[in-house]
């Protein structure tokens, strides 16, 4: 805490570092569900703790953490006696205001004690901002602020052990305990995670997870990675109509609100339609958890694995459900709900920490194209989708990957995804309705296995050759082109696609 804030009101952020590795560092399904778990309420629980245990704690009526989205939820400007005001807390991020910036570096420290304490190797940032009288402008210089933090320091793992101590094989972090239920020794961190798994019950483990076995004999799951788009431009631009701190205090709490109910109206509806799916399809009711388990949702995030070839279901259901979902809706500004999504199609012997790395990294991958000048839906990143087929267990970077096996000697790039759900994009070539009409109507031309073979390497051969064989395929009655459209595509930076080729990788999972 600068010394120039230390007798100032200051706004605060806490900013819980790197949550998806933290919760899928482990391959450990038990550890992953406890970790995921414990982030849904452990920054609350820590923030509530430091109320109480400052060196001069405060008063019930000396601090206000309700989230109500109401003024009279915000007693910070009508009673000088509250010293700490919680505006927001969710999804391991608060925003508070603190009376002194002295007050709220005690607070920070407290908060990072008992993050050691109950998370062990969870990590905090946190850095505080003067106080004005626009609350929009507060948390531009915060955000800044923090920004400039976050690069200039490093992650901080606990300290490692002698070479005689034993290490945790899965996280090399000391041993301090024998899990008798589990036949493992495990760390301090596992110890809570598995503490923390227990309250939900779980029954199972990754390996109960159902498989889907592909053509090429290995058997794939599923990792889903979803993430809301825009909505710190969202935010900001209503803010910037709201410059009034209770205001906008009582606007952010309401698009929190607003999130958090889409999602679990969404979810709650397109679980029970997939379900409804599996059924119809033969499945038992009660095989049903095997088939399709929610790891972590908190705001506008979803992270779940499941049987390879439910991932599209899936995501057909929420998109379905998504459409029309708005965040905000007051005065004629009417903003809606986007969301991109990355899938990583692995197999069994994949851990959950490159599996979850790589389904990120897919979702990192469809928010760039959505951000695209071209591709924006009235100045927002609309919902776009990316995927990736991996059977080398250790493949974590995406870019590398591509860039290794996904471009030919002649520079076409054998992928075109990601791919718009957006309907303004239906009759584009990287149209996600485009995609699931290819690969329905490669099936009705029922090609052998060798002609799939071909089909799949075709691109290698040449364009010339491309196009050469093609004519030879139509001489025997298949018509390619009347079937999947032209080959390629040329993206607006002059780079050639390849458009069947997608198609051909999903067979076996659409």
């Amino acid at each position: 805490m600068e010394k120039e804030l230390m007798d100032k009101e200051v706004l605060c952020i806490l900013d819980t570092r790197q949550i998806q590795r933290y919760m899928f560092r482990s391959n450990t399904f038990l550890d992953t569900i406890g970790g995921s778990d414990l982030m849904t309420h452990v920054l609350q629980d820590a923030i509530r703790d430091a109320m109480v245990h400052i060196d001069t704690p405060l008063k019930e009526e000396e601090y206000a953490l309700s989230l109500e989205p109401s003024a009279d939820a915000i007693p910070y400007f009508t009673s000088p006696k509250v010293q700490f005001q919680l505006i927001i807390c969710a999804a391991g991020n608060a925003l508070c205001l603190v009376r002194t910036g002295a007050l709220c570096q005690k607070i920070i420290r407290r908060i990072s004690r008992y993050y050691l304490e109950q998370g062990y190797s969870l990590n905090l940032t946190a850095t505080a901002t003067e106080k004005t009288d626009h609350l929009g402008h507060d948390i531009f210089c915060l955000y800044k602020k923090l920004n400039n933090i976050k690069a200039d320091s490093d992650i901080s793992d606990p300290l490692g052990t002698l070479p005689v101590i034993m290490r945790e094989k899965r996280t090399g972090e000391p041993v301090v305990a024998f899990d008798k239920e589990n036949g493992d020794y495990v760390s301090r961190s596992s110890v809570i995670r598995r503490e923390e798994a227990k309250k939900r019950k779980v029954q199972f483990d990754l390996k109960d997870i159902r498989t889907t076995k592909a053509s090429d004999g290995k058997s794939y799951f599923a990792y889903i990675h979803a993430d809301g788009n825009n909505l710190g431009i969202t935010i900001g631009r209503i803010l910037q109509m709201t410059p009034d701190y209770v205001e906008g205090i009582v606007t952010r709490r309401q698009i929190n609100r607003n999130i958090e109910k889409a999602y679990a109206a969404i979810m709650e509806k397109t679980e029970a339609d997939l379900k409804a799916y599996y059924l119809e399809k033969g499945g038992e009711e009660k095989e049903f958890p095997y088939e399709f388990q929610v790891i972590h949702r908190a705001g506008d995030d979803i992270n779940l694995v499941c049987n390879a070839s439910l991932a599209f279901p899936f995501l057909d259901f929420f998109y379905q459900n998504l459409a029309g979902t708005t965040i905000w809706e007051k005065d004629g500004e009417r903003i809606p709900l986007y969301v991109c999504a990355g899938i990583s199609f692995v197999t069994a012997d994949s851990t959950f920490h490159a599996a979850y790395g790589l389904a990120e990294e897919c979702c990192k991958s469809a928010k760039t194209a959505a951000k695209e000048e071209q591709n924006l839906l009235e100045g927002l990143a609309g919902n776009w989708i990316d995927f990736q087929i991996c059977d080398n267990p250790n493949v974590q970077e995406l870019d590398m990957l591509r860039s290794r096996s996904y471009r030919t000697a002649e520079g076409v790039d054998l992928m075109l995804r990601p791919y718009s759900r957006d309907e303004v994009n239906r009759e584009k070539d990287f149209y996600y309705g485009k995609l699931v009409e290819r690969i329905g109507n490669l099936k009705t031309l029922k090609l052998s296995k060798q002609q799939m073979t071909v089909l799949r390497q075709s691109y290698l051969m040449g364009r010339l050759e491309v196009g050469q064989w093609i004519r030879k395929m139509k001489e025997r009655g298949i018509d390619l082109t009347a079937a999947l459209g032209v080959p390629t595509y040329t993206d607006t930076k002059r780079q050639i696609h390849a458009v069947w080729f997608d198609a051909v990788e999903l067979m076996d999972f659409v």
